[in-house]
């Protein structure tokens, strides 16, 4: 038996933690590790920032349905349900819409000429601005974050579907003109299977902005909600909340993003990995069946 010599062991693991290191995990293990000591560091200095630990507390009080010293019972739940609703409502009316109009921008000189320029408008406006109109609007209630998600996302699902409504060959829409193609069918098997890559990154971009809008149109406009809860904290001079409630904000996106969007797009786009592999092997079948052999040409 031959002995492994201590360099090279170390030398082995040096190499395995410098691969996990290196790794996409890695790094992204890393960036949390360096936000979290800055964080620290940051409530050292200034002394209104909140640490790690004192925001950890709040949000077990408040998680575990508890009371902030006779100031306000947790009810996270509620709150969140709430926002859920007006955030999904808008939502869905903003990828409707959108799909709509940027199929008819795309599809129609005349309206691409006539709503264009203002889309991009609309596309250029932030989602505080938003919030302050529909609060101006609809005043206090479930309208005004609602309107907001859609007056925020719909525009950038617009543009995107027109993009790719223009990125159409032409050979299909002359075909399809040729033979006579209804509306309803040209829609649904030429424009739509085209532009579904087109919708998911405008919804991705929909889903971020419209979430921002909805936190701020209940910060100036609710009684209930997320924003609501942390515009509370903030004006309770209590900013351990008011962190605590930005941080539950960000986690429900990121797992929006992580465990329903990208399983969507995955699967919405599986009959396309499934198509290229098909056209792969039918042109490697065409080559062998049309293309002589070394033994033919000899």
């Amino acid at each position: 038996m031959t002995a492994t010599s201590p360099h090279v062991t170390r030398v082995g693991s040096g190499n395995r933690i410098r691969r996990a290191l290196t790794s996409p995990g890695g790094a992204r293990l890393t960036s949390y590790v360096a936000l979290l000591g800055a964080w620290f560091l940051l409530a050292m200095i200034e002394e209104r920032v909140p640490s790690p630990p004192a925001v950890a507390e709040f949000l077990w009080i408040e998680l575990t349905g508890g009371s902030h010293g006779g100031v306000l019972k947790g009810e996270w739940v509620e709150h969140i349900l709430v926002t859920m609703e007006r955030f999904g409502l808008g939502l869905l009316i903003a990828l409707v819409s959108g799909v709509a109009l940027g199929i008819i921008i795309g599809s129609s000189r005349y309206f691409y000429a006539l709503l264009n320029d203002t889309l991009l408008v609309f596309l250029a406006l932030p989602a505080v601005i938003w919030a302050f109109i529909t609060v101006i609007w609809f005043g206090i209630g479930w309208r005004a974050p609602v309107w907001t998600v859609v007056l925020a996302g719909a525009p950038f699902v617009a543009v995107n579907v027109s993009h790719g409504v223009q990125a159409i060959g032409s050979d299909l829409r002359l075909m399809s003109d040729s033979f006579g193609v209804p509306l309803a069918k040209r829609i649904r098997h030429l424009i739509l299977p085209a532009v579904t890559g087109y919708i998911f990154a405008g919804f991705r971009f929909a889903v971020i902005i419209g979430w921002n809008g909805v936190l701020l149109a209940e910060w100036f406009g609710a009684a209930e909600g997320v924003g609501w809860r942390t515009r509370y904290w903030y004006d309770a001079n209590r900013y351990q909340g008011f962190v605590g409630w930005i941080l539950l904000f960000i986690v429900i996106i990121v797992a929006l993003d992580r465990l329903v969007l990208t399983p969507l797009q995955r699967r919405a786009f599986r009959w396309r990995d499934l198509g290229s592999e098909a056209i792969e092997f039918q042109e490697a079948l065409t080559e062998e069946t049309l293309l002589p052999s070394d033994e033919h040409r000899s």
